[in-house]
C-alpha cells in the first residue's frame, strides 16, 4: 500500500511540474513585454528565437511595458498544437499565440508566411 501512494505522490509530482501552454504563452509574452528578449526566446522556437533576433537587431519590437499583465482568455489543444488566447493590461484586445509541443515542452511559434 505504501508503495502505490508513493507512486501516485510521484506521479501527482510530475503532472504538477509540467508546463502547459498557457504557461508557456504568459512567460513569453511578460518576458517580450518587458525587454527581456533572451528570457522570451526560451518559449520559443528556434526560428521564432531567430525572428526576435533580427526585430531586435533592427531596433523593431514593441515598446517595454514594465507593466503588462498576461490575463488568460481561452486555450485549444489539438494533438502537439495550441492556441492560447489573452488580454495585456493595457491593451485590452484578445491576442492568441500559436504553440508546438517539441521534447515534451510548449514553445510559441511565430509564423511570419501567415
Amino acid at each position: 500500500m505504501k508503495k502505490v501512494l508513493f507512486l501516485l505522490a510521484i506521479i501527482a509530482l510530475m503532472c504538477s511540474c509540467s508546463s502547459g501552454p498557457q504557461k508557456a504563452a504568459q512567460n513569453f509574452s511578460e518576458n517580450l513585454a518587458k525587454g527581456k528578449v533572451d528570457e522570451a526566446k526560451k518559449y520559443a522556437t528556434e526560428s521564432t528565437g531567430k525572428m526576435l533576433d533580427f526585430a531586435s537587431s533592427m531596433g523593431g519590437g514593441s515598446k517595454i511595458n514594465p507593466d503588462f499583465k498576461f490575463t488568460f482568455v481561452k486555450d485549444s489543444i489539438v494533438d502537439n498544437r495550441a492556441w492560447v488566447t489573452f488580454k495585456g493590461a493595457e491593451d485590452e484586445r484578445e491576442q492568441t499565440l500559436e504553440l508546438v509541443k517539441i521534447d515534451g515542452d510548449w514553445k510559441v511559434i511565430i509564423d511570419m508566411k501567415k
